[in-house]
């Protein structure tokens, strides 16, 4: 295979997960800018959208036009004034509006769309009534006849999505009493984005994102863009798309990206590399990975975090991870180059032991083991002791023990990340893995069943807390005395996200599962009690007969290692339905992405990809963007009336 070859198999294999993760999903893309100006960027833009519609996603453009109407404006003798940074509309400039934005450009852009093999169809805002509109006065500005969003006709553009066509959208609205209003195409878009549920929403501008110092910022939060608007950094027509941004979040789009769209293919670099080219604009700072508290170009995050439970994470948490996971199983990347983990084992262990040491090896960092003989943990040496000593030494300390207290212990007095890789009272590596699977395999969707048969101990106490961040239908069945620990099942139904029963009857756990998961009967330090357990789950085993009650392609799990004939037989560890082995391979990978997000403390792409160059490590992709310089174009006016680049030095 030739470099060139390569290279190519190695994109390609690079946007795999991407592609997989929108697939079905919707992409509504403000198209405005040099990239509607520009000969090479108009058919650059064209590929990108058609591409996106042939691999799966939902698009829907909305257009701007700004310097066409100011230039139809010019030609017929009408003056163009802007108010706050927005367009004055008056009867005369509402005309050129119409003709300009449902004519000339809607016209062209729907053109170039099809000539590169796309399925366009072009609109407005009065189609059907598409767009209902009211009158739009941002604080209390009279811009004439300009709207805002009031409704969109969601069954009218799903049934074109659903028929193969990409709409392409002029932003006009009418109103109710038949009053027609010119929409800032932003605030179209943002509507039209929250209308539909999308998963992300694009701003295509003339500067590569929001800018500080020259710097980009690549994730931008409602905080820090308040901060930066009284900081005079974000000004003028940059301020309602930072606002449209934010509505559209605020009302069920996952992400916005705001990019350069004067950079050829920028909207494919965003969506499918790992380093990206712009600004992700997102709803809430994130809990687990600590992306709100770190500061630019810098290693060291304001606070340390742990993963010592499940507690820590929400559901964005949880599938960023999962994406996370995909990326490292597809990129040799090392973003933990230069940092050293250490692993404190009181319990021995096959899997976490070579996952871990693995996966520190694969990203680039070295690591450690400790076993409890050579530190004696809470005996020769106060854990508070061990804990700064060895935050001293590493970058995180992975810690697998009996008392989950002591764990504790342990985090509260280490100034590095503390993983929990096993406690009597959690597993969370393992249920992470675990869900990583069941996705793998298709099964991770509304409804889904998850059968828990046996000991309510740290895997079923981590399967409750999971329970409380991703809807499912969790039952559990173990023996009376062997349940699951009460505090953990309360919190978790009080969060209401799931629906969580403790049942004593295997058989009714197991009816309709998806997924029937079981643990060892007696784990370490239950020894003296093997044989009260065996009598006691004696009825509780993973076989034949249990499995037939349950989907006929229910995954069969296991976290290991299996007493083979007590918890499950041969046979159903060997079934066709058994993914007992991935479970045990996914724990490198998951625990790998874990590990990412908690010491390589970079500004992330989407999300928890690094961005190359920032502060801490960052992934050596396989394909790097191209130049991405900032576009300076002095007194060019878009719909708000000046260069998309308003961001200013503070």
């Amino acid at each position: 295979m030739t470099p060139e070859m390569q290279t190519k198999e190695e994109i390609l294999t690079s946007a795999l997960p991407y592609i997989q993760r929108y697939e079905g999903k919707t992409f509504v893309i403000k198209y405005g800018g040099a990239a509607m100006t520009d000969a090479a960027l108009k058919e650059s833009f064209a590929k990108d959208v058609t591409l996106l519609k042939k691999i799966g996603i939902n698009v829907v453009i909305v257009h701007g036009g700004g310097n066409s109407v100011t230039d139809l404006a010019a030609r017929l003798g009408t003056e163009s004034r802007f108010v706050g940074g927005q367009r004055y509309t008056d009867a005369a400039m509402l005309k050129n509006v119409v003709m300009t934005l449902a004519g000339t450009v809607n016209t062209e852009v729907v053109g170039l769309i099809n000539r590169n093999g796309g399925n366009a169809v072009g609109l407005s805002g009065i189609d059907n009534n598409l767009i209902t509109a009211k009158k739009y006065a941002p604080k209390g500005y009279d811009l004439g006849l300009v709207g805002e969003v009031e409704s969109v006709n969601v069954a009218f553009l799903n049934t074109l999505i659903a028929s193969g066509i990409i709409p392409v959208i002029a932003p006009i609205g009418v109103s109710v009493s038949g009053e027609v209003y010119n929409i800032n195409a932003d605030i179209a878009a943002s509507g039209i984005a929250q209308a539909l549920g999308a998963e992300k929403l694009f701003f295509l501008s003339d500067t590569e994102g929001v800018l500080v110092d020259g710097e980009l910022v690549p994730t931008l939060t409602n905080a820090r863009a308040q901060q930066l608007i009284k900081q005079g950094v974000i000004t003028g027509g940059m301020i309602p798309k930072i606002h449209a941004a934010f509505e559209a979040l605020a009302n069920g789009v996952q992400k916005v990206h705001l990019i350069n769209g004067a950079t050829n293919h920028s909207l494919l670099l965003e969506i499918f590399t790992h380093e990206g080219v712009g600004t992700q604009i997102i709803r809430e700072e994130k809990v687990f990975g600590r992306a709100s508290s770190l500061k630019r170009g810098s290693a060291t995050p304001s606070q340390k975090q742990d993963l010592l439970d499940l507690t820590v994470m929400t559901k964005q948490d949880f599938e960023d991870l999962m994406h996370l996971t995909d990326v490292l199983k597809h990129t040799d990347a090392k973003p933990l180059a230069g940092k050293h983990v250490t692993l404190l084992f009181q319990k021995p262990s096959l899997r976490t032991r070579v996952s871990f040491e693995v996966g520190v090896a694969q990203l680039g960092g070295t690591s450690l083991y400790l076993s409890n003989e050579g530190v004696g943990l809470g005996e020769r040496e106060a854990v508070s002791d061990v804990a700064r000593v060895l935050s001293s030494y590493s970058s995180c300390i992975v810690a697998r023990l009996f008392d989950h207290n002591m764990l504790l212990d342990l985090a509260k007095h280490s100034s590095v990340p503390v993983v929990n890789a096993l406690t009597d009272q959690s597993h969370p590596c393992q249920i992470l893995a675990d869900l990583y699977t069941i996705r793998q395999h298709g099964k991770l969707l509304p409804g889904l069943k998850v059968a828990f048969i046996g000991d309510g101990n740290n895997v079923a106490n981590s399967w409750i807390e999971m329970a409380a961040i991703y809807p499912m239908h969790l039952s559990i069945a173990s023996p009376y005395g062997y349940a699951p620990d009460a505090a953990t099942l309360a919190r978790a139904q009080a969060a209401g996200i799931s629906t969580i029963e403790v049942v004593d009857d295997p058989r009714i756990a197991a009816d309709s599962a998806d997924a029937i998961y079981t643990d060892v009967w007696t784990s370490m330090g239950q020894e003296s009690e093997q044989l009260a357990r065996r009598t006691a789950f004696k009825d509780y085993q993973i076989n034949a007969g249990l499995t037939r009650l349950a989907h006929p392609n229910a995954l069969i799990m296991h976290c290991l290692p299996a007493h083979r004939g007590e918890e499950i037989t041969d046979e159903a560890i060997e079934s066709k339905n058994s993914v007992i082995f991935d479970q045990a391979e996914n724990r490198l990978h998951v625990q790998k992405a874990i590990l990412a997000t908690l010491l390589a403390p970079v500004d992330y792409d989407d999300p928890l990809l690094f961005k190359e160059g920032a502060g801490g490590g960052s992934f050596a992709a396989s394909t790097q963007p191209p130049p991405n310089p900032r576009l300076e174009k002095a007194g060019e006016q878009e719909e708000y009336g000046q260069t998309e680049a308003a961001v200013h030095h503070s």
